[in-house]
């Protein structure tokens, strides 16, 4: 919430949940989802959010059914997102897989 106001936060909330909805959402034929190393980025940038280049880092628990979202950055450049966000985002992932982050963040598909 620190980088978004109500009204963004509730855009992006909502495309991360129309992730949910699609079969894999690492593939997303509804958003810009691009892999970076063994986790993805949703990309959004422009529209209600500004000027703000967004990136949602998540990856898919295919055991929990969950998408967990690891961390947001606000991206200043145009370039690759960079090294230390992707290091930081690596030991994140690592830590929900160890079982030290509790699995209590995603957003699991109803049905």
């Amino acid at each position: 919430m620190g980088i978004l106001n109500t009204v963004q936060y509730a855009y992006v909330a909502s495309q991360v949940r129309s992730l949910a909805t699609e079969a894999d959402p690492t593939h997303s034929q509804l958003c810009s989802v691009d892999a970076v190393g063994d986790f993805h980025e949703l990309r959004e940038k422009h529209g209600v959010l500004g000027k703000i280049n967004l990136r949602v880092f998540f990856f898919v628990d295919r055991d929990a059914r969950a998408i967990v979202i690891i961390g947001v950055f606000k991206k200043e450049n145009n370039g690759p997102t960079p090294p230390a966000t992707v290091i930081i985002m690596t030991r994140r992932k690592r830590l929900y897989g160890s079982g030290k982050i509790p699995r209590l963040f995603g957003m699991t598909e109803r049905g």
